[in-house]
């Protein structure tokens, strides 16, 4: 049956039926290819019988043509078939040349306010055709699980990371601020880990940071007590204050932020910190346009201190 052999249809035999079209001539056709005449007939013998119909009127000796209707039809749906082809074969090599492509990237709620907006802005101005889809997640643990399932390209994370399974690129180094009620008993400056000792910190419950920074200090003979029920975890997510409790309020935002927030609180630089990176799984070898993305966010922020993005 003729629909059987639709799926023959090769891209010489279009390429020779378009030639023999645009210049009337089996000869000339076979020219402008760089063929031999009797190759390019066949090319367009074998097309005539895939589509069933008569395509060309042969003069005498067959080397002039003109379209049939047939022909004249096929034409117009090889001249679009052949712009396709050629937007795709740009498409392509702008994808390897990195000037193309789509890139999936994760981000927690400060690296997505304060990071993030910032590369993409000069990502885009340089590779405007690339698009980035960027999705936002609470925390990063979520945001790392979906890199290791290959659902997103790269996610903004904090370390410490399994360097078997992830590898990335440090872009900020974090400093915790704390903040207490204001005219409380803490010195105005903290400057060593004994400062901190036995004091109750209210932290978020799936915070990766808070559990680091709990490790960070016990190690460091601090041993501040933690408070991770679900009524503080709720009520220190609306930023409450209390006579006895402290807050270690983590990254990316300035003196100022806790302000923003509505909470009037004095707050102190402690003796920790950690670094936020851009992560993406070890075992994947990155397209030009997302090494484009690390590049530009390492140039950007080549771990800048957390107060200096608002900058």
């Amino acid at each position: 049956m003729l629909s059987d052999l639709w799926p023959g249809l090769d891209l010489r035999h279009l390429a020779a039926f378009s030639a023999v079209a645009k210049t009337g001539s089996f000869a000339r056709a076979a020219e402008m290819l760089g063929y031999t005449q009797p190759a390019v007939s066949q090319q367009v013998a074998a097309l005539e019988k895939i589509v069933g119909q008569r395509l060309f009127e042969r003069s005498s000796g067959r080397a002039q043509a003109t379209l049939t209707e047939a022909g004249s039809i096929l034409a117009g749906h090889v001249d679009e078939l052949t712009a396709r082809m050629a937007v795709a074969k740009q498409d392509l090599l702008d994808l390897a040349r990195g000037e193309a492509g789509s890139i999936r990237v994760g981000a927690f709620q400060s690296a997505l306010a304060c990071i993030l907006p910032h590369v993409l802005q000069r990502y885009n101005s340089r590779y405007p055709a690339v698009q980035v889809e960027a999705m936002e997640s609470n925390n990063d643990i979520p945001l790392l699980q979906q890199v290791k399932q290959g659902t997103l390209d790269f996610a903004f994370a904090l370390l410490p990371l399994d360097s078997q399974t992830f590898a990335y690129r440090e872009l900020v180094l974090d400093e915790f601020v704390l903040v207490s009620k204001r005219g409380g008993s803490l010195p105005t400056r903290i400057d060593s880990h004994d400062q901190l000792h036995g004091l109750p910190l209210i932290v978020y419950r799936t915070c990766r940071s808070a559990t680091a920074l709990v490790a960070f200090l016990t190690a460091n003979s601090a041993s501040p007590t933690s408070s991770f029920d679900q009524t503080t975890t709720r009520r220190s997510r609306k930023w409450c204050e209390q006579a006895s409790a402290l807050r270690f309020c983590r990254g990316f935002g300035r003196a100022s932020a806790p302000t923003r927030r509505g909470v009037d609180a004095p707050y102190r630089h402690c003796p920790a910190s950690g670094s936020s990176v851009l992560a993406w799984r070890a075992d994947r070898t990155l397209t030009p346009a997302q090494q484009a993305f690390v590049d530009v966010a390492a140039a950007m922020y080549p771990r800048t201190r957390a107060a200096r993005l608002a900058s």
